[in-house]
């Protein structure tokens, strides 16, 4: 009996840390189509859900993948936090009034990407919130051409014509000679 007591609390201890899990780590990242000189620039935000607890200091280190094409040029805090760490990669955000709220924005990272890489990530590993994150890098698909203009154009000419052929109609008559 002892020995089967003593298996199910050494279990219960392993399994501890696999379920109390405080945190996500959530992100999204966009590269810029414009890159000049061959080199892009993407914004990333990052955010934590499903918090639970109050934090007053936060942590990790963001990695930007694949490491020869691409590095991270500033990290941000976000509001609440104070970077302790400046632009490093290594990052250590503390709030003196602690950060409790269920969502909030974490940081937002700014990298400089090559420009034909593709399949890039960021990813953050924070130890305390369970593990590594990765947040895929994708590139901005709307870009501001200005193809409104010609159905504008077009909608005018067609309101154009019909108030054209309203007046004419009314004009119309005939007469008897």
């Amino acid at each position: 009996m002892k020995k089967l007591l003593s298996f199910l609390v050494v279990g219960v201890v392993c399994l501890l840390p696999l379920s109390a899990k405080a945190l996500d780590i959530e992100g999204k990242c966009e590269k810029d189509t414009n890159c000049p000189e061959g080199v892009c620039r993407s914004v990333c935000e990052v955010w934590v859900e499903n918090n639970n607890t109050t934090l007053n200091e936060f942590s990790g280190t963001f990695v930007f993948n694949p490491a020869d094409k691409g590095k991270i040029v500033s990290v941000t805090p976000g509001d609440g936090w104070t970077n302790n760490t400046g632009n490093s990669a290594s990052f250590m955000f503390t709030s003196v009034e602690g950060i409790s709220a269920s969502k909030f924005d974490l940081a937002t990272v700014v990298l400089e990407v090559e420009e034909g890489i593709k399949d890039c990530n960021l990813s953050i590993s924070n130890p305390s919130a369970g593990g590594e994150v990765e947040i895929e890098i994708t590139t901005e698909t709307e870009v501001e051409t200005g193809a409104t203009l010609p159905l504008a154009i077009l909608a005018c000419g067609v309101g154009a014509v019909a108030v054209i052929y309203i007046v004419s109609k009314k004009n119309k008559k005939l007469y008897k000679i």
